[in-house]
Formats: structure tokens, C-alpha cells, sequence
């Protein structure tokens, strides 16, 4: 059995064939708001005038569908012949939320790879431009298999914090994809509380490592009322500063 050429391996490559760029968003720490920035910066691709996908391979714990108020007790894909992201807002989500309802889905190793086979050779991404995936923090299974299938579209964006325990980590993934040769599409430091001088340290440090920082997103209060709403999201100081300074950045360097 281990000799057989899984299937699934073409069908995938067949499914993301027809997609522009795939914007993996990672982050090598937790809470650093990965997640928030993944779904922020799809609904302002698609307020550009992109066709944009998003998918939460966050699969032991999606968040997604939080984050953007989607109700998974009533929204589900369409089956036809795979399954049709459903639309939200202006933008397509798939999450493994729709089948788990919420309920806990402890995953690992060979588990965890036969479930990113799986969501990937059924779904069907018609009119996709740019696909945003929201993987899980650190750099293990998932991480790997997304560069492995996905490695000639992928432009990784990496968010980090401004704290001294997220920046080593953030220089290493970094590095790992460079050994990879995949050049990460830019940096975002996320939450700043505004400390300039630490700020200015980081920003001439990461500059002498040819590392591209697209921005300084300072904390916003406000967010922690907005999620669940995307209207609410759009009126949040983060949304308005990814909307206008970041993302023109990320679409240059694409």
C-alpha cells in the first residue's frame, strides 16, 4: 500500500493550478494575530477588485469562521463534484469548522496529513485570484505540506510582534524558507504598543538581513468587539491601515 501513488497529489496540483498567487500567512509564535491579518488582509484584496480565497489549515483549532462571523450551523459548501467554497462577504472560506461544528478535533501526524490531502483535492477554487491560507503557528506538518504543494504559487507573509521572544523565532522562518528558496513576500510587526526606539532597532536590524518589513501595525482595542462582524472589522484602525498602506505593498511585490 505504501508503494501506490496517491491520487489525491495530482488532484490537487489540478485544483490549484488555476489560482494567481497563494499567500500563506504564518507566524513561527502564537498569539501574534495571524489570524486576524489573514482574514483582514482577504477582505481588503477583495476590496481591490481581487478574487480572493481563504482557507483555515489551522485544523485542531480554526478560527476563521470566528473571526468573520460565519454562522456554521446554516453555511455549509456546495457539493458538485468536490465542494464550492461558500462566499462570505466578497470573498470564498473553507474551514474543516463546516464538519466539526466547533466540536474538538484532535489531530497529529499522519492524521493531520491525510486531512490537507483531503480539503485540498475537494475543493474547487473557481475565480480565484489569490488564495490566503491561515495555517497553524510554528513550522511543522502542515507548514511543509503547504510548501510542498504549493511551492511555485507561494509568497509567504510573515507576522511577528515587536517582543524580544517573537523576533528570533521570526529570523528563523526567515531563514527556513530561504533554505527552501522561497523569499517570503514581506514582514508585518503586528500589535505595536508604539515604542519608537525599539521600532527603529528592529526596523535597521531586519534591513541589514534583507528582510522587507511592509509595516508597523500598532494594537487596536477595538477589535475584540468587531469580531464576528465584517462591517465592524472594516471600521477597526487595523483593517484601515492594512487597507491602505499594506496591501499596495504586498500587491507590488507579488
Amino acid at each position: 500500500m505504501s508503494n501506490m501513488i496517491d491520487p489525491r497529489i495530482h488532484v490537487i496540483r489540478e485544483r490549484l493550478s488555476s489560482i494567481r498567487t497563494i499567500i500563506p500567512v504564518l507566524g513561527f509564535k502564537g498569539g501574534v494575530g495571524k489570524t486576524t491579518i489573514a482574514s483582514l488582509l482577504a477582505l481588503s484584496l477583495s476590496e481591490h477588485g481581487y478574487r480572493v480565497g481563504l482557507i483555515d489549515m489551522d485544523f485542531t483549532n480554526p478560527t476563521l469562521h470566528i473571526v468573520l462571523g460565519v454562522d456554521i450551523e446554516i453555511i455549509k459548501p456546495v457539493e458538485e463534484k468536490g465542494i464550492i467554497p461558500p462566499r462570505i462577504d466578497s470573498l470564498r472560506l473553507i474551514t474543516l469548522a463546516y464538519y466539526t461544528k466547533g466540536n474538538p478535533t484532535p489531530l497529529r501526524g499522519r492524521e493531520l496529513d491525510e486531512v490537507f490531502k483531503e480539503i485540498l483535492s475537494i475543493t474547487i477554487w473557481r475565480d480565484t485570484d489569490i488564495l490566503i491560507v491561515d495555517p497553524p503557528p510554528t513550522f511543522t506538518d502542515v507548514n511543509l505540506n503547504i510548501i510542498k504543494f504549493m511551492k511555485d504559487l507561494t509568497r509567504p507573509l510573515i507576522i511577528s510582534n515587536t517582543s524580544i521572544l517573537s523576533i528570533q523565532p521570526t529570523r528563523n522562518l526567515v531563514k527556513v524558507l530561504r533554505e527552501l528558496s522561497i523569499e517570503p513576500i514581506g514582514l508585518i510587526f503586528n500589535m505595536s504598543i508604539g515604542d519608537k526606539d525599539l521600532e527603529e532597532r528592529l526596523l535597521s536590524e531586519l534591513r541589514n538581513e534583507n528582510i522587507r518589513v511592509l509595516g508597523i501595525l500598532r494594537l487596536d482595542t477595538s477589535l475584540e468587539k468587531a469580531y464576528g462582524s465584517i462591517s465592524l472589522l472594516k471600521q477597526t484602525s487595523l483593517y484601515k491601515d492594512i487597507h491602505s498602506k499594506i496591501v499596495s505593498s504586498i500587491v507590488k511585490h507579488l
